[in-house]
């Protein structure tokens, strides 16, 4: 038996579809409009680009990990649909992306990835830089530190059993 979809299936089955990348895209716009952040840092900007496009621009390079050449040459070149969803009509020459990362205001960009955090909703704690508990290591690494990881995970499984 079919079962006709609903729009929220069809919404689902797109969000599927999408990459990463481009829901990544649009949840910056989505933290830069909700931070009131400008189009443009000045009424005599040339226009070609808007911030909120160069903001997403550095956040994907720094999520790919590739310096700014490497960027606009290999990735941008072939992500059709990425510039399409970022609205550029051309690609930035690379050194565009590293003077407008040399003249925005460094608060800036701390107020979108702290919108962009708390939009994902994910929890960051990491106080040993790693963000792995003990109980994560290696025995190993474990015995190098003189800690007894096995006996605090059998005292996680005898509160797990005793709560159960």
């Amino acid at each position: 038996m079919l079962v006709p979809k609903t729009e929220k299936d069809e919404e689902e089955e797109l969000r599927r579809r999408e990459s990463r990348y481009i829901r990544m895209v649009k949840a910056i716009f989505k933290v830069c409009k909700r931070q009131n952040i400008p189009l443009y840092s000045s009424r005599y900007s040339r226009r070609d680009f808007t911030l909120w496009q160069h903001i997403a621009l550095i956040a994907l390079m720094q999520r790919i990990r590739k310096s700014y050449r490497e960027y606009t040459y290999d990735f941008l070149t072939i992500a059709d649909k990425l510039l399409e969803a970022i609205g550029l009509a051309k690609i930035p020459h690379f050194t565009t992306i590293e003077k407008f990362m040399l003249r925005i205001p460094s608060m800036l960009l701390e107020r979108v990835i702290g919108g962009f955090i708390l939009l994902i909703r994910k929890q960051l704690f990491a106080p040993d830089s790693s963000g792995f508990s003990l109980h994560h290591a290696s025995i190993y690494y474990a015995l190098r530190i003189k800690k007894d990881v096995l006996s605090s995970m059998k005292k996680q499984v005898r509160l797990k059993e005793l709560t159960e």
